[in-house]
C-alpha cells in the first residue's frame, strides 16, 4: 500500500513527487515519459533559474531530480482508471503494450496534463503522420526546405511558426481570429521573420493531399475559399486535458477537473495539478507550483487520518 501515487511526469507531477519524497512518504510516479508535453517545446525562456532552455533538457534535469530523490518511477505507463475502496484507492494502468498493472494507494494526484486538440477537418486524420503533424519540435526537421503551414494563434503556434521558420523555405500562418493570443515577444518575431506570411481570418477548412499533404484549404476574410501547397500542416489549436480515464471527482463543461486552493478534488483523497485541471493559466511555472501544493495537500490529509 502507498501512501501516495502521482500520475504525470511533466512539471506538476515531478514536483509533487519531489515534495513527497522528501517527506518521507512511500509514492509511485507513473507516467508514460518524463517531461510530458515540456519535452516538444523547442524553447522555455519564462522558468525561473534558466535564461533560454530548451525543452528536452528541461525534462532531463527533471529526471536527475527524481533520481536525487530517489523517487520510484514507472514510465512507459499510463492510467487506464482510479477506483475508490473504503478507505484507499486502486489505481490501474496500462502499458503501451496494453499490459495492465494496478497499484493500491492511500492518496493520488492527478497531474496528467493534456493532448493537442485536433482541427476536426476533413483530412486532418486521414494525413496524420504524413505531413500533418501536431509537434514542431519532433517533426519540423523534416520540412527542411520545404513549405509548411501552421495553424493556431497562440504560443505553441508562434512557437512553433518561429522553430520551422528557421528549418522550412517558408511557412504560411494561419489564424482564424484576427489577433494573436500569445506574448508580445513571440509576435513580435513572427511579424518581423522574412520566411513568415500572416494569414489572419484565415478559418481551415480542409487539408488537401492523397499519400501526403499537398496542400490546405481555408476561408478568408472575405468569405472566399482559397488554397495554398504546402508539404506539411502543424496544428496547434489548444489543448484537450487528460483526465477521461477518472470519473470519480467533478469536472467542467471542458472535462478539466476541478480544484480549490489546495488542489483538492471533490473526493477526500484525490487531488489535482497543473493543465489537467481548471486552473486559468496553462504554464509550466504555474504547473509546478500546483504540484508542489497538490503534495504538501497529501501529506496534510495523510497527517489527519
Amino acid at each position: 500500500m502507498h501512501d501516495l501515487i502521482i500520475l504525470g511526469g511533466s512539471a506538476a507531477g515531478v514536483t509533487a513527487a519531489i515534495y513527497a519524497a522528501r517527506r518521507q512518504l512511500d509514492i509511485k510516479l507513473i507516467a508514460g515519459d518524463i517531461g510530458g508535453e515540456i519535452a516538444t517545446t523547442d524553447i522555455i525562456e519564462n522558468y525561473p533559474g534558466y535564461v533560454k532552455v530548451g525543452g528536452l533538457e528541461l525534462a532531463e534535469k527533471f529526471k536527475e531530480q527524481l533520481k536525487y530523490n530517489n523517487v520510484s518511477v514507472d514510465e512507459g505507463w499510463l492510467a487506464k482508471k482510479i477506483e475508490k475502496k473504503d478507505n484507499y484507492f486502486v489505481v490501474t494502468a496500462k502499458n503501451f503494450s496494453d499490459k495492465e498493472k494496478t497499484y493500491e494507494t492511500k492518496t493520488v494526484i492527478v497531474a496528467t496534463g493534456v493532448h493537442p486538440r485536433h482541427l476536426g477537418v476533413p483530412g486532418e486524420k486521414e494525413l496524420f503522420h504524413r505531413g500533418v503533424t501536431y509537434c514542431a519540435v519532433c517533426d519540423a526537421p523534416l520540412f527542411k526546405n520545404k513549405i509548411v503551414a501552421v495553424v493556431g494563434g497562440g504560443n505553441s503556434a508562434l512557437e512553433s511558426a518561429l522553430m520551422l521558420g528557421e528549418i522550412a523555405a517558408q511557412v504560411f500562418f494561419l489564424n482564424r481570429n484576427p489577433q494573436f493570443k500569445g506574448e508580445a515577444v513571440l509576435i513580435e518575431k513572427v511579424k518581423k521573420h522574412s520566411k513568415i506570411t500572416v494569414l489572419t481570418r484565415a478559418t481551415t477548412q480542409k487539408i488537401l493531399g492523397e499519400k501526403s499533404v499537398t496542400g490546405v484549404e481555408y476561408e478568408d476574410a472575405a468569405g472566399q475559399t482559397q488554397q495554398i501547397t504546402v508539404n506539411g500542416i502543424f496544428v496547434h489549436v489548444g489543448w484537450e486535458p487528460n483526465a477521461d480515464f477518472i470519473d470519480l471527482v467533478k469536472k467542467n463543461t471542458k472535462g478539466e477537473i476541478m480544484v480549490d486552493q489546495n488542489s483538492a478534488t471533490d473526493v477526500p483523497g484525490i487531488f489535482a495539478a497543473g493543465d489537467v485541471t481548471d486552473t486559468a493559466y496553462k504554464q509550466i511555472i504555474v504547473a509546478a507550483g500546483m504540484g508542489a501544493t497538490a503534495a504538501l495537500s497529501a501529506v496534510n490529509f495523510l497527517n489527519k487520518k
